[in-house]
């Protein structure tokens, strides 16, 4: 069976670490994969390193946007620049229709997995499970990894059409997690849908043990040190703003510990970074590591992790990166989070997003109590290898075929 996975990524991460867990782990060794990614990618090359090397990446470049249209845009008032992207959406998505079939029909699979980021996420993803259809293959398989979005008022014909068509076209409609599938109901075209199911993501633990790094090395500090470290894009809703707000009142009674964030941004999204930094703990130890292909082996040997999201967190894949490292998680209860970490301190300890000093007072009582720290670490791996198997998940997605 050749098996055509399908994605349109922006950012380097999770749905890359997904794609490479499921085919490394996929328990049908005659089965082929193609993956068919978007040229403009930034992550195709940690991508491209998960992969196996007789795993033929395609890399198309049909266009996900005008750039002349877009700077246009970006001249106008926020709320009109909203407007004029989704109307830019809609006039291309036809042009995008007929490239995804003519694609699809030159690589003539057998089955296809299109996966998104949120919903409606990526235009090409939809289109790719309708064009699918359209040229008579079976009913394909659309992997979903964040949360749905409401339809828009002012385009809600369009939208209701597109959800119609790939909920007709889809076999099965899979999410990371309860919650995230759950959000897709609050769609209309997908209220009473039974093609909605979830199946938590898997961490490729071959991959994890097969390279030797050390974070502590990289930003220069002993193996005494207290260290702590967050993994996340830089984007508001992951919650930088919060966390540093946090290790505000952390630096007040630990003033040698050692907070690592691992990520990356645009030019401004990391000049804003740098700027709360300043703002909240100037002349602190926070280190800013930039992107790292191979974070989940990095923070081995980290004494906390921290994941201060405050939005749209509809599984935590880092978490289970921890978890497998026996590092005990603090992190907010958003989204998927308490369904990924278990029951609060057991693997770690989880709080509102809204409340930075109760995750402050968290984070100070697991740099205050080593035992504590230790037990829930194990705790962790032990909840990570039982619930978060990439073989496990892999069989689940190819019992689906």
């Amino acid at each position: 069976m050749k098996i055509i996975i399908f994605t349109e990524n922006n950012r380097g991460g999770g749905m890359d670490t997904f794609i490479g867990s499921l085919i490394n782990n996929w328990p049908e060794k005659n089965d082929t994969f193609i993956v068919i990614c978007n040229e403009s990618h930034p992550g195709l090359t940690y991508l491209e390193g998960l992969l196996p090397k007789n795993i033929r990446l395609v890399k198309h470049s049909i266009k996900l946007n005008w750039s002349i249209a877009s700077k246009l845009i970006s001249r106008f008032p926020m709320l009109f620049q909203r407007i004029l992207r989704q109307l830019l959406r809609i006039i291309l998505s036809p042009i995008q229709y007929v490239q995804i079939k003519k694609l699809l029909s030159k690589h003539d699979g057998d089955r296809l997995i299109s996966v998104n980021g949120s919903y409606p996420g990526g235009e090409t993803c939809r289109l790719a499970n309708i064009a699918w259809k359209s040229i008579g293959k079976p009913r394909s398989i659309h992997n979903l990894h964040n949360y749905t979005v409401k339809n828009r008022r002012i385009f809600s014909f369009y939208e209701s059409f597109i959800d119609g068509k790939l909920e007709d076209s889809c076999k099965n409609i899979i999410s990371v997690s309860k919650s995230c599938a759950n959000s897709l109901r609050i769609r209309d075209k997908f209220k009473h849908s039974d093609k909605i199911s979830h199946i938590y993501n898997g961490l490729d633990i071959k991959l994890e043990n097969t390279i030797e790094s050390n974070l502590r090395e990289t930003i220069g500090i002993s193996e005494h040190s207290k260290l702590m470290v967050m993994i996340g894009t830089y984007e508001e809703r992951k919650g930088h703003e919060f966390l540093l707000k946090a290790m505000s009142y952390v630096y007040q009674k630990h003033i040698n510990v050692h907070l690592a964030i691992i990520g990356s941004g645009s030019k401004s999204e990391t000049s804003r970074i740098n700027q709360l930094i300043e703002k909240y703990t100037p002349n602190k130890n926070v280190h800013l590591t930039g992107f790292i292909d191979n974070a989940p082996q990095m923070i081995k040997g980290a004494d906390i992790l921290l994941i201060p999201s405050q939005g749209f967190e509809s599984f935590g894949l880092t978490a289970v990166e921890g978890m497998l490292n026996s590092i005990p998680v603090i992190s907010t209860n958003t989204g998927g989070l308490p369904e990924t970490l278990g029951e609060n301190r057991v693997t770690g300890l989880h709080s509102p997003a809204n409340n930075y000093e109760l995750f402050s007072r968290n984070i100070i009582y697991l740099l205050d109590n080593k035992e504590v720290r230790m037990k829930m670490g194990l705790n962790g791996k032990l909840r990570a290898e039982n619930l978060f198997s990439p073989s496990n998940m892999a069989k689940k997605y190819k019992a689906l075929m």
